[in-house]
């Protein structure tokens, strides 16, 4: 029977606690969110004639629709401030709602436009000319990244806000609407559902038995530094010392001859050399070499040079110092085929040269 497989663990590596590294990464709701404070500064049309600033604030919520895409509504509020003495400031409220786009994914320093549509109120005296009037606005703004752990950010935003109001009857000398003011605001961010949340990666060792294959010169499934009988003839059975069995037939196909000769070919020679080594280094058995061939040509014939070739690979092996009184020969002609002679391939393996070990006889 063949002898154990030719590889064995030669490396471990020791397992123990590995050891653990942690990074933060920030969460939001899905979809991302946010509300948004402002404190406004208005630069006021010409045509209002009333002044040229007013102040105001607003409250704003945002929810994320796609990638860049954002929804907005406001709610806003503004004193324009009356630069005319004894008149009274105007007072203005609106409510908008529109569409943001980031250019960027807000959670580093992202410039944005935006652009709403609402309504607004004016509070004006007389109190007869208050009105609700259709209201826009468009712009752009920047917004930072994270500054706290709850993600408070910083916004800075300019629009222009189109007032659908009519304000003749106020004065006589005021012109109508619609007016075109500017709004420059700044004030912060937060975004809803935003938690930093801390991971931890452990790295762990773990005992591993690396299988690496131990070299095996001569083939026979022992590793060398097991193998007390190191050149065994390829193909044979061998002991768990590497050693080969006795009782037992190798058949050989590489042995050749030249045609219709007993004398073997020169590229045979290495392969009798291989197997007078063998031979020499493992003592404990006799052999009979035994010659056949196909069964092409006449059965006496073939007899006669099947015997003849035997003889000559034992005269070979002999003159490489093996000892004679451990060999002998014999033809078998076509007598013991081990495949078809129909076909070229079959009586190519029935030519072959088989070594009968037996154990030496006292």
């Amino acid at each position: 029977m063949k002898g154990s497989t030719p590889f064995a663990g030669l490396l471990c590596l020791l397992c123990a606690a590995g050891s653990a590294t942690a990074k933060e990464r920030a969460e939001e709701s899905d979809p991302r969110q946010y509300i948004s404070a402002l404190f406004s500064y208005l630069v006021l049309d010409e045509d209002r004639d009333i002044g040229n600033h007013g102040l105001g604030g607003s409250l704003a919520y945002g929810r994320q629709l796609a990638d860049h895409w954002w929804w907005e509504s406001e709610i806003a509020g503004y004193n324009l401030d009356a630069d005319v003495d004894n008149a009274s400031n105007f007072y203005q409220a609106a409510i908008t709602t529109g569409l943001l786009y980031s250019l960027g994914d807000r959670k580093s320093l992202t410039p944005y436009l935006v652009g709403a549509v609402g309504f607004i109120r004016n509070d004006v005296i007389p109190d007869d000319d208050d009105a609700i009037t259709f209201h826009a606005n468009a712009g752009a703004g920047l917004v930072s990244g994270p500054l706290l752990d709850n993600g408070l950010k910083l916004r800075l935003e300019g629009r222009y806000l189109y007032d659908d109001f009519d304000g003749s009857s106020l004065n006589a000398s005021h012109e109508a609407g619609p007016f075109n003011d500017w709004r420059f605001s700044l004030g912060i961010e937060i975004p809803l559902g935003y938690s930093k949340v801390e991971e931890k990666v452990i790295y762990e060792t773990r005992e591993v038995e690396v299988m690496v294959e131990e070299p095996d010169s001569d083939g026979d499934g022992i590793p060398d530094r097991r193998d007390q009988c190191p050149n065994t003839l390829k193909g044979g059975e061998v002991d768990g010392k590497g050693c080969l069995l006795t009782n037992q037939t190798i058949s050989f196909y590489n042995i050749g001859f030249e045609l219709n000769s007993e004398k073997v070919t020169a590229s045979t020679r290495p392969v009798l050399d291989r197997i007078a080594v063998s031979l020499r280094e493992q003592t404990d058995f006799q052999v009979d070499i035994s010659g056949h061939t196909d069964s092409q040509g006449s059965a006496e014939y073939n007899e006669t040079l099947s015997h003849k070739r035997a003889q000559s690979v034992m005269q070979y092996l002999v003159s490489q110092g093996v000892d004679a009184s451990r060999l002998s020969a014999s033809g078998h002609g076509e007598l013991d085929p081990v495949a078809s002679n129909e076909t070229a391939s079959g009586r190519a393996m029935n030519r072959r040269v088989e070594f009968r070990m037996s154990e030496i006889k006292e």
